[in-house]
């Protein structure tokens, strides 16, 4: 983590952070909105209002207003990402990973120590597996998390999961490192399998995740090494892209 030694703007952070609440809760009032993050209302009544006028988030037609996000962090989202090079490289390859499986292929990018799905090729079949672009996989129990976590140290493991108790033993990161690819099964998502691959920058530390999920029905263990094997090729592919 890179720390800069300048004072901070806590008008700013208060800002993202009532994006962030409004983004998770909406619609929202005023006064919900102050219980939830414990902040005085005029002060927050203000913030709105400075958002809104940005163009940030909008009001409902309720009176009082309720608020919800905008799509300008939408937009603003899909800018960063257009000219991120990860993003842009991965795109083809994932449509590639999707017809060569026949299921949801996708990338998700680490950011701290947040996994978070930014691009998504969804399988053409009626019973598929469905993300979210912005939907989070945690680090313990999903196919990207165990990926990640096999490229990092026990300590690292730890600080980086929220529930360190639930993470996999050393023997079984050793045996997803050594192999390439990871698995999640129901885990996450009842019904479903996951296999995973990290992708690394030039010095071998993880940046992301693709990952190919399907219905248990469909992605079957014997089906397992083959398509860990094109999940590796396209992480391989990856590597150096940011």
């Amino acid at each position: 983590m890179i720390y800069i030694s300048v004072k901070t703007l806590g008008t700013l952070a208060r800002g993202l952070r009532v994006v962030e609440a409004v983004a998770e809760h909406q619609p929202i009032g005023l006064t919900e909105l102050s219980r939830v993050l414990d902040e005085d209302k005029s002060a927050l009544q203000r913030t709105l209002a400075t958002l809104h006028d940005a163009g940030w988030i909008r009001p409902l037609s309720d009176s009082p207003p309720r608020w919800e996000v905008s799509t300008k962090p939408l937009i603003v989202a899909g800018r960063a990402l257009a000219a991120s090079p990860l993003p842009v490289r991965a795109r083809t390859l994932l449509g590639s990973l999707r017809d060569a499986t026949g299921e949801t292929a996708h990338l998700a990018i680490l950011d701290g120590s947040t996994i978070t799905v930014v691009d998504v090729a969804e399988g053409k079949q009626i019973v598929r597996t469905t993300l979210q672009v912005g939907q989070v996989h945690p680090a313990e129990a999903s196919a990207a998390g165990r990926a990640i976590c096999a490229l990092l140290t026990p300590d690292d493991r730890a600080g980086f999961a929220a529930d360190p108790a639930a993470l996999l033993t050393d023997d079984a990161y050793t045996e997803i490192r050594t192999r390439g690819w990871s698995l999640c099964e129901g885990a996450v998502q009842p019904g479903s399998t996951s296999i995973a691959a990290a992708i690394t920058d030039s010095t071998g530390s993880p940046v992301g995740a693709v990952i190919v999920s399907g219905p248990d029905t469909r992605l079957t263990p014997d089906r397992y090494a083959e398509i860990g094997a094109l999940v590796r090729d396209v992480a391989t592919e990856l590597r150096g892209a940011r």
